[in-house]
């Protein structure tokens, strides 16, 4: 997804004036911007993975299983970022090409850890996922000073409005992401190997390769609601 939608953004944007289009659609009809070609296809393909993610999101939902109990941030994050790519899409919003390419890189990271945590390895960089997670909405707010810069300079930028709305959804997910990370990552709690806690979790195998990898996979999809992305 990340090489796809990469070369069909060079492929499909204008030669002449290829910088405003990186950052800011156009608010027209021009062909370039309009929700069908290359770069549209690949942000469709993100959109039907949104939607798979919402689905197995509420399949867990509705099994009501104790072993899986979902926190606030994994439905929020599932249930809002289907509608607002659906919306994203056919409202042509400006910043959404970059957007898909940046989640899709994180979640390289992200099923690489699950990839190892499947063939029971023990990967050591599970605070990288939540780092990639922290670094994706700090470079969409990067972006987005240029992409108001191209709206109030030119003849505005496509999708402004809904821009409003992702701004503020994707503030409040790096507070949640932030939080999470304070909380699992700022304090290091000491372990006493002597107390009848860790002696259980010995006892049933909590130390072993698959109950390693399985309890961070169950942490992260639990927090941080990456299903995917």
């Amino acid at each position: 997804m990340i090489v796809g939608c990469s070369l069909a953004v060079f492929h499909q944007m204008p030669r002449h004036d290829w910088r405003r289009w990186v950052f800011c659609f156009p608010a027209d009809n021009n062909s370039t911007t309009l929700p069908r070609g290359p770069v549209f296809f690949w942000i469709h393909v993100c959109y039907l993975s949104k939607i798979l993610e919402f689905v197995d999101t509420l399949l867990i939902i509705l099994s009501r299983s104790r072993s899986r109990r979902l926190s606030f941030l994994h439905v929020y994050h599932h249930t809002m970022v289907p509608l607002l790519c659906y919306l994203g899409i056919y409202a042509r919003q400006s910043l959404i090409h970059i957007a898909v390419m940046i989640n899709a890189s994180v979640h390289v990271v992200m099923y690489a850890y699950y990839f190892l945590c499947a063939i029971e390895k023990k990967p050591w960089w599970k605070k990288l996922v939540t780092d990639c997670q922290i670094i994706q909405f700090i470079l969409g707010f990067i972006c987005s000073p240029i992409m108001l810069y191209y709206h109030f300079t030119t003849a505005g930028c496509s999708g402004f409005g809904l821009w409003c709305v992702d701004i503020v959804f994707n503030a409040s997910l790096l507070l949640l992401f932030l939080d999470f990370h304070s909380n699992n990552y700022g304090k290091k709690i000491r372990k006493d190997p002597h107390s009848k806690r860790e002696r259980d979790k010995e006892e049933e195998g909590g130390t072993t390769g698959r109950a390693f990898c399985s309890a961070r996979f169950e942490n992260h999809h639990q927090y941080l609601g990456l299903g995917p992305r």
